[in-house]
């Protein structure tokens, strides 16, 4: 009996993108190769900003992978979805590497995180003690209560009143991302991808076709255009996450990855001022 085959995702798709982007291949295994020297290593963090620093790199090449899988199936907006997410851990990456005492305080926030994470079940759920360990809950508010006056912000000087601040840092990431020497890739990587993610008219509008006879209806076909804008901006960054990895741990591998950025003209050649 002929075992039965399966196919996640849209062949047509991958079709018309290989054929589009007929160098792409090639270009992705030596992107590939260098990844591997990068992240595939023995590794010995000496301070806690090399921990960040190498992780969030990490996840950065997982975000791109992700961009990739989605682009070459046509889902243009879903890559922009996720380009939001590497771009903000690029920018991390890239201002804890040249700021590695703030790496502590990136940290901490996640027993903020937590601690509002608890005080919104409460709200949900009520008795949250019969779904999670009692001891877990404690300890995540004394560490709430531990680190809060950390991350307070002034809510009004004239009251005199405070708040917990949004972000671990105090620079928005704009300001972030100069710091960085990552602002030119902002609005590719950050402010479109941003009205995308979330319920915005621009997200609506962008998925709303007109008919002929003046009616509307939901555009379900895929979008070449913008698969390829998320993808040569993640492309992007990730060579300046590859740059970042170089620098930060002295690999050495700057030539090689000079050659990833020759490569990253070859396959998007004018498409490239995009990102």
């Amino acid at each position: 009996m002929r075992s039965k085959s399966y196919t996640v995702g849209f062949p047509k798709e991958w079709k018309r993108f290989f054929e589009s982007h007929p160098k792409w291949m090639e270009s992705y295994k030596l992107l590939h190769s260098t990844l591997e020297k990068l992240f595939i290593r023995k590794f010995e963090p000496e301070i806690t900003a090399d921990k960040v620093v190498f992780f969030l790199g990490r996840l950065c090449v997982e975000d791109f992978n992700e961009i990739f899988l989605l682009c070459a199936n046509g889902y243009g907006f879903g890559g922009l979805k996720i380009l939001r997410g590497l771009y903000e851990r690029a920018i991390t990456a890239g201002y804890i590497s040249r700021n590695p005492k703030e790496a502590e305080l990136f940290l901490e926030y996640h027993f903020i995180h937590k601690g509002k994470m608890l005080t919104n079940a409460r709200k949900f759920f009520g008795n949250i003690e019969d779904q999670v360990d009692p001891k877990e809950i404690s300890d995540a508010e004394e560490k709430y209560r531990l680190y809060k006056d950390k991350f307070k912000e002034p809510l009004c000087k004239k009251c005199k009143t405070y708040r917990t601040r949004f972000s671990w840092s105090t620079l928005d990431l704009l300001s972030m991302a100069k710091k960085a020497n990552m602002d030119r890739l902002y609005f590719p990587g950050y402010y479109f991808p941003t009205l995308q993610t979330h319920a915005t008219p621009s997200s609506l509008m962008s998925r709303i076709k007109v008919k002929d006879d003046g009616s509307v209806s939901f555009d379900e076909g895929s979008q070449p255009d913008w698969a390829e804008n998320a993808l040569v901006a993640g492309h992007n960054i990730l060579l300046r996450v590859m740059f970042i990895q170089n620098e930060h741990f002295s690999l050495c591998l700057e030539d090689e990855i000079e050659d990833r950025c020759k490569d990253f003209m070859t396959i998007w050649g004018t498409a490239a001022d995009k990102g």
